[in-house]
């Protein structure tokens, strides 16, 4: 009975660590509000903020504390995930201080958007999803 009870033990501590150690887990939340009121994810060393406006979207850059960053030395790359069609590829256009995009949802009531990010040293992504109201 005791084998099996840590048998029990070792299988549900397994799953659990296997759940973080996924490719969607999130890198950890920013001791920081979303400056813009967005959506706030991040990567190992950079905070993303997507905020959502009348045709498309903005995305900002932000450090550890939560100050912004240039969007010179990072290249960001987009993806437009909706409900049982295939991803698109969404055009991010840079401002110096943020990204721009158009976003057409095709009326979907919410999507993802997957946003690729290459620093020149790394490569990583965060995945925002988008509520249409």
């Amino acid at each position: 009975m005791k084998t099996l009870k840590l048998l029990a033990l070792t299988v549900i501590t397994a799953f659990s660590m296997a759940a973080f150690a996924g490719a969607e887990h999130d890198h950890g939340a920013p001791t920081f509000q979303p400056p813009k009121g967005g959506i706030l994810k991040s990567t190992h060393s950079t905070h993303f903020e997507l905020v959502k406006g009348s045709k498309g979207v903005n995305i900002y850059a932000y450090d550890k504390d939560g100050k912004g960053i240039a969007t010179k030395g990072l290249t960001l790359t987009a993806e437009l995930e909706l409900p049982r069609q295939k991803a698109t590829a969404v055009t991010l256009t840079s401002k110096e201080t943020h990204w721009e995009a158009n976003v057409d949802a095709k009326g979907a009531h919410r999507y993802t958007l997957k946003v690729n990010i290459d620093d020149g040293k790394e490569k990583d992504y965060v995945k925002f999803t988008v509520e249409n109201k």
